[in-house]
């Protein structure tokens, strides 16, 4: 159900026109933190969301919880203001999770990279629900 609601906040959201990036072909840009959160892009939608802050941690993605395992997450705020998190294995692994799975996690304000992408998948991880792409930083 959660990742049907980060979803739907994803995918029905209004474009958002308000947001500017920085000029990422700029050396300097690369890697840079942003104050403001980074705006990611929805490849399937076009909807801009902005990453507040990133971080890592332990959590569970299987039946067996017995041990947890390595994984990464995002905080994500839509134009209307929606938050949601993301947390994953791995950048291209990732779901839309409760807010308690990632509270222990260590976090840092977002930072941009131009080759940055989340593919959030469904809750089985069978098919892919959206990909977020790196559009630099919020201003």
């Amino acid at each position: 159900m959660r990742s049907l609601i980060l979803a739907a906040m994803v995918m029905l959201a209004l474009p958002c026109g308000a947001g500017r990036t920085d000029d990422l072909d700029q050396p300097e840009a690369l890697f840079k933190s942003c104050p403001k959160g980074v705006l990611f892009k929805a490849d399937e939608s076009g909807v801009v969301v902005t990453v507040i802050r990133q971080g890592s941690g332990k959590a569970c993605f299987s039946d067996d919880c017995s041990q947890l395992d390595p994984a990464t997450a995002a905080e994500v705020v839509t134009k209307e203001g929606e938050h949601g998190f993301i947390a994953g294995p791995m950048l291209s692994y990732m779901f839309a999770v409760d807010p308690k799975v990632v509270k222990d996690f260590q976090w840092r304000p977002a930072e941009t990279a131009s080759t940055t992408f989340y593919t959030v998948r469904t809750d089985d991880g069978s098919d892919v629900d959206f990909t977020l792409q790196d559009i630099g930083c919020a201003r």
